[in-house]
Order: C-alpha cells, then sequence, then structure tokens
C-alpha cells in the first residue's frame, strides 16, 4: 500500500513539474494592417526554457513556434482593418516584447493644418488631435534641431491654434514642430524658413581674461575641449573667470568660435 501511494505522488510531481508557469499575459490591441508581429522571447531564470508560453489572437489560440529567441505572429488570416488583440501568456520571472507594436497601430486623423514663422512667434494650426499629446518647437542650431518650446496640445479633433515665442539668430532660421501622441505616433510639420534681419554677433577678446563680450544680447554657450557645456544663457557678457586656463569653444548666433582662456 505504501510503494502505491509513493508512485502516486512520484506522477504527481511529475506532472506538476512539467505544468507551464504562467504569471502575466501581454496584451496588445489596435488594427490589422497587412503586418506581421514579431516578438523578442527571451529565457527564463533557469536559462534553459523560452519565456512565452501560448500566443491568442482575438482569443483564438496560434500554433506558434515559441521554443526560439524569436518568433513571428502571423495575422495573414485577417483583413485590412480587421480589429485585433493579441495575448501573449508567459512565465513569472521574463517578459516577452513584440519589436513592432506600431504595425497595428490604428491610423491617426492628425494632421498640421498650417506652419509658418514671422519677427517674433513661431504660429500653427492642427485638426485630429488626440488627447493626452505634446508638442515640442524645435530650431535647427549648430546643425542639431534643439527644442526651444514644449507644451500640451488642446486635444480637438476639428481645430487648434498656437503660437510660442520664436529664437531667431540672424540669416536663415529653420523652425520645426513635432507632436507626440500619447501611444507613441510622432508626426512633423513641414520645416518653415525665416530669414531674420538681426545683426550677426560678434564678440571680443579671443584671448579672455575674465569675460567674453558679444556685440548684443544673445543665447550662447561655452564648451570646454572636450564638449562640455561650461557656460551658458543669454546676455551680452559672458563671466569667465571661474573657468581654467585652455581652450574654449563659443556657440552664439549659430556660429562656432574658438578661444582662449589666460
Amino acid at each position: 500500500m505504501k510503494r502505491l501511494i509513493y508512485l502516486t505522488l512520484a506522477l504527481s510531481a511529475i506532472v506538476v513539474s512539467n505544468t507551464p508557469s504562467v504569471a502575466g499575459i501581454l496584451t496588445l490591441s489596435g488594427v490589422y494592417q497587412g503586418k506581421n508581429l514579431y516578438v523578442q522571447n527571451p529565457f527564463t531564470g533557469n536559462m534553459k526554457d523560452f519565456c512565452s508560453n501560448d500566443v491568442y489572437v482575438n482569443d483564438v489560440k496560434l500554433s506558434v513556434n515559441i521554443e526560439s529567441s524569436a518568433y513571428e505572429i502571423d495575422l495573414s488570416h485577417l483583413k485590412v482593418n480587421d480589429p485585433v488583440t493579441i495575448k501573449i501568456t508567459h512565465k513569472d520571472d521574463c517578459k516577452p516584447k513584440v519589436l513592432n507594436p506600431q504595425v497595428i497601430r490604428a491610423s491617426s486623423s492628425f494632421q498640421f493644418s498650417s506652419f509658418t514663422v514671422d519677427k517674433s512667434v513661431v504660429i500653427w494650426a492642427t485638426k485630429g488631435e488626440k488627447p493626452k499629446g505634446k508638442f515640442f518647437v524645435e530650431h535647427f542650431v549648430n546643425n542639431t534641431w534643439v527644442i526651444v518650446k514644449e507644451l500640451a496640445g488642446k486635444g480637438s479633433v476639428i481645430l487648434n491654434n498656437y503660437d510660442v515665442e520664436s529664437h531667431h539668430h540672424s540669416g536663415v532660421n529653420k523652425y520645426r514642430a513635432k507632436y507626440l501622441e500619447s501611444d507613441g505616433q510622432v508626426f512633423y510639420s513641414p520645416v518653415f524658413e525665416y530669414s531674420s534681419d538681426l545683426a550677426e554677433v560678434t564678440f571680443y577678446p579671443k584671448r579672455v581674461t575674465d569675460k567674453i563680450f558679444l556685440s548684443r544680447e544673445a543665447e550662447y554657450e561655452v564648451l570646454d575641449q572636450y564638449g562640455n557645456i561650461v557656460r551658458k544663457g543669454k546676455n551680452k557678457e559672458i563671466d569667465m573667470t571661474s573657468t581654467g586656463e585652455g581652450v574654449y569653444y563659443l556657440n552664439v548666433d549659430n556660429k562656432t568660435f574658438k578661444l582662449y582662456k589666460k
């Protein structure tokens, strides 16, 4: 009788050890747009088993080879614009990652209706915004798009108007706006060029003892020879008394100048 009990317990242990441990469900919903999903499938903590257990599309279990570090979820049985929900059950010490979730995101109705710049402001209008969107106004300075203003979107699907202060340097300025939806989709306005009549900024001296003097108030950055910013602001004077001797670079008025601190 005892041998029967031991045998029953042993068989039970085998069954339990072979049962997948389901700790969570990764869910992704959207609209089928003709493309399949690809999943990164890491090892569990024991470095022997893969993370995913089962894959469901619209609550129907798919036959997917999950015994690999990556696999494809075939959605070709769906029709374009069909709603789709993906569920991936996984073990308790890992989590699979969908590599291209954007392919089932619904197409956005967002658009920039206009984007323009004048002497003092950047102005734009939009349609089709979603709640919790954000705008970033960017200015092309020293060969890099620099964010000069961040603001929350108004969220109306009909019409939204915006304006923010411009940050012109002399000569031709380039501006654009970036719109970031809450689901991660990004939209850019056309780039607008504005020719400013501001006088070019000059400075002195090139061999600095204590201060750098600019010909007019302007935004500036002073970098050391390693590219670290040591001074930044907007003024006509730049205090350099506490910086050490050596080579520095002055970024001002969309130009870069080399100078020396004595």
